[in-house]
């Protein structure tokens, strides 16, 4: 007997994916097609490889397949990681590979990525000037620019190693650059909104060359109009809106009038 051909079937979430792994793996078990210790099965997380194991085992047992229910706990089901280690320890002596490989904990993980940072200049244009780049110190979690993007290398690195890329690559960086301009396309008067912007702004503090706050009659409202103050004041300098992103997105949420707190005509 032969297993099926390779067949690919998209679904999403709660659509029944491991019912259908359950059902079909403990068929193929029940009818001799496949060994419960020859299964691979990887899975997104710890918890769902745990998942899936006690349930095709469920469905073993309930067919009465008692022995194939214990062999099941030497099947290859588990993460990719997990399954990448169970290989590297199983044929460790064959590749000439520390018998004991383990995955490195997140503060190694961290160890490294500085070690790397600091040995290629590819980076240093964002190093330099982590703000510039969106990098800043979040309040809510209390981690600092630097360690965000650490981060964001690591998550990164990731993302390079899912799709069997190890080192730079040129080409890889042109098609991302070319999908973006794709999907975004070009800003054909940016020089021209800017101008405009500035403008605008130009006039408020003609308007309200002081904060007026003191006139809100909630506090969250005064404390949003005392922000936008700050954050018009830092726009108005003209070079900032040609790298802070974040900046132009704030100037998208400045407070308008309303029912309680009525603003004078001019800054809305």
């Amino acid at each position: 007997m032969t297993l099926p051909q390779l067949e690919i079937i998209p679904a999403g979430a709660g659509s029944g994916k491991t019912y259908t792994i359950q059902k079909r793996l403990a068929g193929w078990i029940g009818s001799g097609l496949v060994q419960p210790d020859r299964i691979v099965a990887v899975t997104f997380t710890e918890a769902a490889a745990t998942e899936l194991r006690n349930r095709i085992r469920a469905e073993l047992i309930a067919s009465g397949r008692l022995e194939d229910a214990l062999k099941l706990d030497q099947a290859y089901i588990s993460t990719i990681h997990g399954f990448g280690l169970r290989l590297l320890s199983e044929f460790a002596f064959d590749a000439g590979y520390n018998p004991t490989p383990r995955l490195l904990t997140e503060d190694e993980q961290k160890i490294l990525v500085r070690l790397a940072l600091a040995e290629t200049d590819r980076a240093m244009a964002v190093m330099k000037d982590l703000y510039r780049y969106g990098y800043r110190y979040d309040f809510n979690s209390g981690e600092g620019p630097e360690e965000a993007f650490r981060k964001r290398v690591l998550g990164l690195i990731g993302k390079l190693r899912a799709i069997g890329r190890r080192e730079h690559c040129p080409e890889l960086t042109r098609a991302v650059i070319e999908r973006i301009r794709a999907g975004y396309g070009a800003t054909a008067s940016a020089a021209n909104l800017k101008k405009r912007l500035l403008e605008a702004i130009d006039d408020f503090f003609q308007h309200f060359p002081e904060d007026i706050s003191g006139l809100c009659q909630t506090r969250g409202v005064q404390n949003k109009v005392r922000d936008d103050y700050r954050i018009l004041s830092r726009a108005r300098s003209g070079d900032r809106l040609d790298y802070d992103w974040a900046l132009w997105n704030k100037l998208r949420q400045l407070q308008t009038s309303t029912a309680r707190n009525p603003l004078p005509e001019p800054y809305d």
